[in-house]
């Protein structure tokens, strides 16, 4: 079993070669229009199976988790159930191979779905479904806008968000083959998240920079002071995870403490740069009004949510307090408020799930910067009442800060944030309120009622105004 279970791979391997690798070859097409491309491992598997109809057949009859886990947990069911996969995965990527070229889908969008379809067959097939739907092609004609866009702001910080994706993509693959551990998790773990978020980011700055046209000396510094600061960020905490060691707070060696030292600074200058930014937002005049409030509030919330990284430094456990007192090498500060970082924590996010985790807001914070403008585009494409908009996106903006300041304080009083407490509730509760009621106010407001346009000439005409 442990042969036909090591040789089954390669009655599919030039299958799955053809289709990812050479979509376009016209023996792939050739080879791919019959059906009998999953022969080998459906057979392999039926003469497997048709000796054991006696003891299978009575198991899937009647399904129950024990008899079932009992038979795959054999060399033979497993075996078995090994081939099943192969055989209908290479039968279902089949079809989605034949069905996207016959809607010459892009090969860049299908190959990486193919690959899904034969390793985790259901995910594969259902983010195909996804892709051929109607709603995808809109979809996909608006992010290519909005890339065209983004490339048009900044092409140094577009492609630098590019590299980032390439960052994500190698450190997921090296969690496969490097198990090594830091602060609990796998140390490839930082610089994919870190990867993620630049590449959700820069794009977006990038289209920020090119709606506050036209384009200037200011406009094009800060979008190199993004990009510097991304390129190192990204490039010290790749060095740092390669070493095993942690990236954020470590004065443990001198080169750790230069590390992180360096680190903060340059993210203090983007967030100086972040800072003028939202300034300039505040004073620049958006032809669409409702889409500069998204803008605006997206600036100024991401820039909130990012000052909150200072505080992580600022609050040193006692354990970090008592090391440096006695010029012991130490960590200096943490994500978690009330516990130790690197327990239980969320997947993915590692938020902590016993004790408060500032990293909560400053996410939340973080990703207003895409949430809020896009919330302003979708409801600037309402016909008519612009007003009404613009007044239901300073709202909502409003709302969103509401929420992290819920988060911030529920973190630093320790609370997790599957835990909320009742102070949390009430919190939340209220912010909730306030939006509704204000929204309903902007709702119901006179249509004649505007949000007055932010001057040019200053940042005194920059904060809301309600006229009738």
């Amino acid at each position: 079993m442990e042969l036909i279970f090591s040789a089954s791979g390669f009655l599919v391997l030039p299958f799955r070669a053809l289709m990812i690798f050479a979509p376009h070859w016209h023996l792939t097409r050739r080879v791919l229009q019959s059906p009998w491309a999953v022969l080998g491992p459906a057979l392999v598997y039926s003469l497997l199976v048709i000796p054991r109809l006696a003891q299978i057949l009575p198991q899937v009859m009647r399904p129950e988790l024990p008899s079932i886990a009992a038979l795959l947990a054999t060399p033979a069911g497993a075996t078995i159930a090994w081939l099943h996969f192969l055989a209908f995965d290479l039968f279902v990527a089949r079809w989605v191979y034949l069905d996207a070229a016959e809607r010459r889908l892009s090969s860049w969008l299908v190959s990486p779905l193919l690959f899904l379809t034969l390793m985790v067959g259901p995910i594969g097939l259902l983010g195909y479904l996804v892709a051929r739907s109607p709603v995808a092609h809109v979809l996909a004609r608006h992010l290519l806008s909005f890339a065209r866009g983004a490339h048009r702001g900044s092409a140094l910080l577009f492609w630098t968000s590019i590299g980032a994706g390439g960052l994500l993509a190698v450190s997921l693959g090296l969690q496969l083959v490097d198990h090594r551990i830091v602060g609990g998790v796998s140390t490839w773990l930082k610089p994919a998240k870190f990867g993620a978020s630049v590449l959700l980011t820069g794009p977006v700055l990038a289209w920020i920079l090119g709606q506050l046209r036209p384009a200037s000396r200011g406009l094009r510094r800060v979008a190199a002071v993004f990009s510097a600061t991304f390129v190192i960020e990204l490039v010290l905490i790749t060095i740092q995870a390669a070493r095993g060691v942690p990236s954020h707070f470590n004065l443990l060696t001198r080169p750790d403490a230069i590390v992180f030292q360096t680190m903060g600074a340059a993210i203090t200058v983007f967030w100086f740069g972040q800072v003028w930014l939202t300034v300039r937002a505040f004073r620049h005049r958006f032809a669409d009004t409702t889409l500069g409030w998204g803008i605006r509030m997206g600036l100024l919330v991401a820039t909130l949510g990012a000052s909150l990284g200072f505080t992580m430094t600022a609050r040193p456990t006692p354990a970090q307090i008592e090391n440096l007192q006695a010029g012991r090498p130490t960590l200096l500060g943490g994500h978690s408020v009330g516990v130790e970082d690197g327990g239980p924590g969320l997947p993915v996010t590692r938020w902590n799930t016993t004790g408060g985790d500032l990293r909560v807001p400053h996410f939340l914070g973080l990703h207003a910067l895409q949430l809020l403008p896009l919330a302003g585009w979708l409801l600037s494409r309402r016909r008519g009442r612009a007003a009404v908009s613009a007044r239901l996106m300073v709202v909502l903006g409003a709302g969103f800060a509401g929420l992290l300041a819920t988060t911030l304080i529920q973190a630093l009083r320790g609370i997790p944030v599957l835990a909320p407490d009742a102070v949390t509730w009430a919190m939340a509760g209220g912010v909730f309120l306030f939006t509704t009621l204000a929204a309903v106010w902007a709702w119901l407001r006179s249509p004649t009622a505007g949000l007055v346009g932010v001057a040019n000439d200053g940042f005194r005409t920059s904060a809301v105004a309600i006229r009738s």
